[in-house]
């Protein structure tokens, strides 16, 4: 099995990307204004202490994505998480084309991109099944991880809202 074959790169490249927004976002919203429109960039949250524990939610997911893949030998469920994570990496930069700045995970994103499209290259070739099952797993995919990714925002929000005395 090659590098770009195995289930468990996504895990990584998440980690190598979150790193940058783990210890660059705190410092980077002291003097940069979060808003893009009426949403706030990494979700509000303003505590690398917080953020971590959605990290290492999502980190907690992938993982287990990745298990499951491995266990029964199903490429396109990493194949469908990969995709909503690489729609992440181009936000970043989207970002920070609008911010006219740097915006943490830029620079990860900039490196994953590519490493990311040949990726998800080599797991489609790994991918031999009926076209309806693309579709299901990767809609249920992408599905979850907005429902999730409203979930663990709301969930950081009040655990620094708590943790901080924030009103």
């Amino acid at each position: 099995m090659s590098f770009f074959s195995s289930y468990w790169v996504l895990p990584l490249l998440f980690m190598f990307h979150d790193f940058e927004e783990l210890v660059l976002v705190p410092s980077w919203l002291l003097n940069h204004d979060s808003y893009i429109g009426k949403k706030q960039l990494f979700g509000g949250v303003h505590h690398s202490d917080v953020l971590a524990i959605g990290i290492w939610e999502e980190f907690c997911i992938y993982l287990l994505l990745s298990t499951v893949a491995n266990l029964i030998n199903y490429p396109l469920l990493v194949v469908a998480a990969t995709l909503p994570y690489l729609l992440h990496l181009i936000a970043h930069c989207i970002f920070s084309i609008i911010k006219h700045a740097y915006v943490p995970g830029v620079v990860t994103s900039i490196i994953e991109i590519p490493i990311t499209i040949l990726y998800l290259l080599a797991l489609i070739k790994l991918t031999h099944i009926a076209i309806w099952q693309w579709f299901v797993v990767i809609i249920a995919v992408f599905v979850a991880f907005a429902a999730n990714l409203q979930f663990i925002h709301i969930i950081m929000s009040r655990i620094e809202d708590t943790m901080y005395c924030r009103k």
